[in-house]
């Protein structure tokens, strides 16, 4: 069921740049990290309102073994997937123009779970 919704949210979905649409980057370098068609990167992934959706992209130099758990929030179910860069076209989120090579999420392998029952609790 897991490995279903997460398929069906994330696959196909966009990842690259908006002014470098065949280009995708890491969340964690400090200066520019150009990922292209065919590198493989990990996603944080976490569902609002019953979809799933890409909190951070992982290079491989930063690619972990387990959801981070500074990252984890109780009461949200998230998931650590690893996924290839395709290059099978989207519509750009800010201008919703096609471009046929924009970087997309490929085959999904999952690598964690955070729980929505555990992960780091709001203070009050």
């Amino acid at each position: 069921m897991l490995r279903n919704t997460l398929c069906r949210d994330l696959t196909g979905r966009f990842v690259g740049c908006d002014g470098r649409p065949d280009r995708a980057t890491c969340s964690f370098h400090d200066e520019p990290c150009c990922l292209r068609a065919g590198d493989v990167i990990q996603l944080e992934v976490e569902r609002v309102d019953g979809v799933w959706s890409p909190l951070f992209h992982r290079c491989e130099r930063h690619a972990v073994a387990v959801f981070p758990q500074e990252h984890s929030l109780y009461g949200t179910p998230q998931v650590l997937v690893s996924t290839r860069l395709d290059p099978t076209g989207a519509h750009l989120p800010g201008t919703n123009e096609y471009v046929p090579d924009a970087l997309t999420v490929g085959t999904i392998d999952i690598v964690d779970v955070s729980p929505a029952d555990e992960g780091l609790r709001p203070r009050c």
